[in-house]
Order: C-alpha cells, then sequence, then structure tokens
C-alpha cells in the first residue's frame, strides 16, 4: 500500500513541473507578444516625431519667405533677403518669377539641401501693377506634395512692379 501512494505522489509532482513549465511558456510568448507591439508602437511614434519637426521646420521657412515677399519690392530684391552662399536660384517669364532656396535639414542656407523653398511672384495686370501674389511652397527632399503652402500678397503702391 506505500507503494502507491508513493507512485500517487511522483505523478502529482509530475504534473505540477509540467504545468510550471507550460504556465513560463505561456508567460514568454504573452511578453514577446507586448514586446514587440510596444517597439512597434515606439518606432512609428519616433517616425511621427521626425515628420513633425520636418512641418514645423517647414512653417518656419514658409514664415521666412512670407515676411520676405512682404519687405521686397521686386524679384530681385526678394532672391537678395532670401540668398545666403549661392542657396537660391531665379526663374523669370516677363514680370513674374519664381524663387527656389534651399536649406539643410537644420534650416541653415545650404546649396542642395533637404528643404526647398519656391517662392512664386505674380504681379496682377488689373490692379495698375501695384499688387503682387505669391505662393510659398516648402519641399522636403525630392518629394512632389509640399509639406506645407502659403499664399500671400504685398500691395507695393502704384508705382510699376517690376
Amino acid at each position: 500500500m506505500s507503494r502507491n501512494v508513493g507512485l500517487s505522489k511522483d505523478r502529482g509532482r509530475k504534473r505540477h513541473i509540467t504545468g510550471f513549465y507550460i504556465e513560463t511558456l505561456i508567460l514568454v510568448a504573452v511578453l514577446t507578444g507586448v514586446i514587440l507591439v510596444l517597439t512597434r508602437i515606439f518606432a512609428f511614434s519616433g517616425e511621427l516625431s521626425g515628420r513633425a519637426g520636418r512641418l514645423n521646420r517647414a512653417v518656419h521657412l514658409a514664415e521666412n519667405a512670407a515676411e520676405a515677399v512682404a519687405a521686397s519690392d521686386s524679384l530681385d530684391m526678394l532672391c537678395a533677403l532670401l540668398e545666403e552662399n549661392g542657396n537660391a536660384e531665379m526663374s523669370r517669364e516677363e514680370k513674374e518669377g519664381m524663387l527656389q532656396v534651399w536649406y539643410d535639414a537644420e534650416m541653415r542656407p545650404a546649396s542642395g539641401g533637404e528643404f526647398r523653398v519656391e517662392v512664386s511672384w505674380i504681379p496682377e495686370a488689373a490692379s495698375g501693377g501695384g499688387f503682387v501674389e505669391s505662393t510659398v511652397a516648402v519641399y522636403w527632399m525630392e518629394e512632389a506634395d509640399p509639406l506645407y503652402m502659403v499664399d500671400t500678397a504685398v500691395y507695393l503702391g502704384e508705382a510699376e512692379v517690376d
């Protein structure tokens, strides 16, 4: 009789150890799943933070360019205000024109930088030559869609617009 009691005690211990291993494996699987989910969330939030930083810098660059438009009386003056270290390129068709200015990732003037600011200069003929519309678009690297755009205008008075 004492022999049967010893066997049942041994079986109970084996079941207890087997249950412990199964619980441990389930716990490891759950922890691995949680770690994978958190890793993806942190990577996604890092990407969103990077995009938000680029958008914030793009807004600042667009504001600076819009202020330069307001302070200019010609496309040449606008180019002189925004150009530093050869980071600007101007194209002109009659009185209208386009100015492209490049900046690095930290918003410092840099030829061929990561940010490209395009500023249009469009005088309105109906206003008697004194009203200029401008669109400022900020692009990141070679993306086709701008990060940020702002439309602005400046009234130069009754003088002829260059």
